[in-house]
């Protein structure tokens, strides 16, 4: 028993030690850490190379040839009119088929 907790014992010395400032072994288990995370993502990278050069990765397919529309037809149609009106006024008073009232007389 007493060995069992001198083991606990000296575990928590250790992990009491580590808070202690040693910058070689943090800049060694950041280069660990930074070198690993490299790895995995050259790995990674080059296992997707892969899968798109055969044809296998996973592909995003139409659920329908149906292509949505991004304008309400309804106010399209309304506001098209609308300036067709305007087109008509203002060709009717530049040749002068509508008469206007001065409104400073």
């Amino acid at each position: 028993m007493k060995d069992y907790l001198s083991k606990i014992q000296n575990r928590i010395k250790n992990l009491i030690s580590f808070k202690k400032i040693n910058p070689h072994n943090h800049w060694n288990n950041l280069l660990y850490i930074f070198f690993a995370t490299t790895i995995i993502l050259i790995i990674f990278s080059l296992y997707l190379l892969y899968e798109i050069k055969n044809s296998v990765a996973p592909q995003l397919t139409p659920e329908s040839n149906e292509k949505p529309s991004l304008v309400d037809e309804k106010i399209f149609n309304k506001v098209s009119e609308s300036f067709g009106n305007k087109l008509l006024n203002q060709k009717e008073v530049e040749e002068g088929l509508k008469v206007y009232r001065d409104p400073s007389m």
